[in-house]
């Protein structure tokens, strides 16, 4: 049984003690990439890398599903990829100040080495 088969497209698969989550079509589009599958397994930093910027993307929507002026999400021709923007002192600026670092899927061995330390969603 395949995960479209037991999950909704934006249903959580989990969710950190900040309340922030991956869904399970984030996750099956990770683990269709090429080696996606392997990363997720070693808990490499290029999944915690797509890890943490669906866990933003997901607060985001989240706010937006509520007010959809809280935020915008427009495509970045220069760097050619999505990019949100939103007030610095606003809702969403507060809501990504209290997410902290992943733990869901476990911690990682080389975690000082490799500058997993930084919260990546600080705000200021």
């Amino acid at each position: 049984m395949s995960m479209r088969d037991k999950f909704e497209f934006r249903e959580p698969l989990g969710e950190e003690p900040d309340g922030t989550y991956i869904t399970a079509g984030q996750m099956q589009f990770y683990l269709n990439r090429p080696h996606g599958a392997e990363n997720f397994k070693q808990g490499t930093r290029e999944f915690f890398e797509y890890y943490n910027i669906c866990r933003t993307y997901n607060v985001i929507t989240d706010l937006m599903d509520i007010d959809p002026t809280v935020a915008i999400f427009y495509w970045d021709s220069k760097k050619e990829q999505i990019a949100m923007a939103f007030p610095a002192t606003g809702i969403v600026a507060e809501a990504l100040s209290t997410i902290e670092e992943p733990c869901t899927f476990g911690t990682h061995e080389d975690d000082e080495d490799e500058g997993w330390s930084d919260n990546p969603f600080t705000v200021g």
